[in-house]
């Protein structure tokens, strides 16, 4: 973009009232700041880091007395918890409308309007923030800086003993790949700066970028692969379980990334579903490769011997409040739970409560549905049946008086759990962390159905191979597998059950009335044909659109089998129709009835003998 395009205000962002507004103590011109621009713009350009894991991550390094640089655009959330947390925070911004506007709403923080590179060198921080990476730290005011410089920049503001928290995103992740956004580079505001992938001095992986700050003069402690999108992280993968495929934690690890990419991806057109990609990378113990972004800790060695960073194994949580959790495995082959962020207050909607104490996965067994597919692509019915009549069974006994209901034990979480929340032991199934939790009782054939009806859907609208005919439906494959544990199904039932499943989804997402009565109407229509209800994937729109010709085929060779069938049947009726005339007429009938067959034979083979003896004359 050319210097006289970067004078265009960008859309939606009211400068003129910013830079009419009342004078601010708080901000500061270090230099190169950009007039007319806006980084908090969505639709102009990458989204502020936002997420509870930020939220306590940085926490944890900032507090009372201690100085904070967060550089580049952020969520304003997480400038405000460091700020109440009694930090004094320092937030550079490129450009100065935004840099006004948030001097306005964090009076108590000092807004720093520039580049990176005209920050006074001399100042040090004992946190530096930079979870939005370095890519918008540059100004077109002034001189760019390669990314390596950037990293190196950041790397020196940090005072002895000091940390610094950086996200570095990663262009082979699998948000890269996916994405389907023809034309992104001219609409965004950052065309200007094209993202140059032969940039040599760019940290390619997370080896090079712990490389890069090593050099720099950091001790990089914790690196975490951060999921599913560089600006909103709600899963860090860390060390112990990164790579390790042997780890315990391996299926919970797949469960809930497979849940974090349908949240994050839900709506969005890509290439191809995320899911498919990230399962394959866990598999091949290569998560790390594909991950979106690397969150890493360093510190800067000084003259107090700061101990050794530790990392967790895998952390979860909220995209938007404040709830955050571990999960690791010990010595002994426990896997434990904690929660590090409760909830800040209770949530309920639709009828759902927020669960607030995750339950703790086992050690050794296997995600169900992970179970359940692979038996259904390799047509084990005896194996299928036997494990879909352990979960029924199991159910079952969750229930008291043919109804689910909490807070009591695991009961209310059972009524909303999916197969892929339940986790297969030697000593039998118990529940993955979830959610949300009934706040009424639930039938129990209604938590049976929907949790069978929900793996129907993925199955047809993935495209996943099972054993019964392409043209099943849903429902049709829903009753299957119900018929295979004894029960049956009702139109009432599906129907409930689907209701249950559009609750869980409009408190999942906040879902408006509208948008509730489309998914389900999308819901109760899912048919061979049918594209996925949540991601939005080319390769499955694809997928569907040949179903649908398959289906179409079948249906015309019907229909042409169906003629031929009625013709057939149609001659053989004329044929018995003659034979009858001919028994019941008299004599003189039943000759007309022979001559008039004799003409017909007649005419019929002294036309083939004809076109017999033309062609052997050609």
């Amino acid at each position: 973009m050319s210097d006289t395009a970067a004078l265009v205000p960008a859309k939606g962002t009211d400068y003129a009232a910013a830079l009419a507004a009342p004078p601010v103590s708080n901000l500061r011109r270090v230099g190169d700041e950009m007039f007319s621009w806006t980084d908090a713009d969505p639709a102009r350009g990458p989204e502020r880091p936002t997420g509870a894991l930020l939220r306590h991550l940085a926490g944890q390094f900032a507090g009372p007395g201690r100085s904070v640089l967060v550089a580049g655009p952020h969520a304003d959330d997480l400038v405000a918890a460091l700020v109440d947390g009694g930090a004094k925070v320092f937030w550079l911004l490129r450009s100065l409308g935004d840099a006004q506007n948030a001097a306005h709403a964090h009076p108590r923080a000092t807004v720093l309007a520039g580049a990176l590179v005209r920050l006074d060198p001399e100042q040090r921080f004992d946190l530096v923030l930079a979870a939005d990476g370095v890519d918008r730290l540059n100004s077109a005011e002034g001189d760019q800086m390669s990314a390596g410089e950037l990293l190196d920049r950041l790397a020196a503001a940090v005072r002895p003993d000091g940390v610094l928290l950086l996200a570095h995103d990663n262009h082979l992740g699998v948000h890269h790949t996916v994405r389907l956004d023809p034309g992104a580079r001219e609409a965004t505001d950052a065309a200007w700066y094209p993202v140059d992938d032969h940039d040599p001095h760019r940290p390619a992986s997370s080896e090079q970028l712990i490389d890069r700050l090593t050099a720099a003069g950091l001790l990089v402690d914790v690196s975490y692969a951060a999921f599913p999108e560089p600006s909103a992280p709600t899963i860090l993968v860390g060390p112990g379980l990164l790579g390790n495929v042997d780890s315990p934690l391996r299926s919970r690890l797949g469960t809930a990334l497979a849940q974090v990419f349908a949240a994050g991806f839900r709506g969005r057109a890509v290439l191809s579903d995320p899911r498919r990609l990230v399962h394959r990378a866990l598999r091949a113990g290569a998560e790390n490769t594909v991950a979106p972004s690397w969150l890493v800790i360093a510190r800067a060695p000084g003259v107090s011997a700061t101990p050794t960073i530790q990392g967790r194994e895998l952390l979860v949580g909220d995209r938007r409040g404040s709830f955050t959790y571990a999960v690791s495995a010990a010595g002994d082959g426990e896997v434990r739970t904690e929660v590090l962020e409760p909830l800040t207050a209770p949530i309920e909607r639709e009828g759902l409560r927020r669960i607030a104490e995750p339950a703790a996965p086992a050690a050794d067994g296997f995600v169900l549905e992970e179970r359940v597919r692979h038996l259904a692509a390799t047509a084990d019915l005896t194996e299928l049946r036997a494990e879909l009549s352990r979960y029924a069974s199991w159910l079952a006994e969750q229930a008291d008086d043919g109804t689910l209901t909490g807070p009591v034990a695991l009961t209310g979480p059972v009524a909303l759990a999916g197969l892929a929340d339940v986790f297969v032991t030697p000593s039998g199934p118990t529940l993955l962390p979830t959610r949300w939790e009934p706040i009424e009782p639930v039938p129990l054939e209604t938590a049976l159905v929907r949790a069978l009806w929900e793996f129907a859907v993925q199955l047809i609208t993935s495209a996943q191979p099972h054993p019964w005919p392409i043209s099943s439906s849903a429902v049709d494959l829903t009753a299957t597998m119900l018929g295979m544990v004894g029960r049956g199904i009702s139109d009432a039932q599906v129907r409930a059950a689907v209701e249950l499943h559009v609750q869980r989804e409009a408190a999942e997402f906040e879902l408006g009335l509208a948008e509730q009565q489309t998914l389900r109407l999308r819901l109760l229509a899912v048919t061979p044909g049918t594209a996925p209800v949540d991601v939005e994937g080319f390769r499955e729109l694809t997928e569907a659109l040949w179903r649908q010709r398959y289906q179409a085929s079948h249906l015309l060779a019907l229909m042409e089998w169906t003629e031929t069938i009625i013709q057939s049947r149609d001659n053989q009726l004329s044929k018995m129709e003659r034979e009858i005339k001919f028994y019941r007429s008299k004599f003189p009938g039943k000759a007309m009835v022979l001559a008039r067959e004799a003409y017909r034979v007649v005419g019929r083979d002294g036309r083939k003998f004809l076109r017999g003896r033309r062609a052997k004359r050609a």
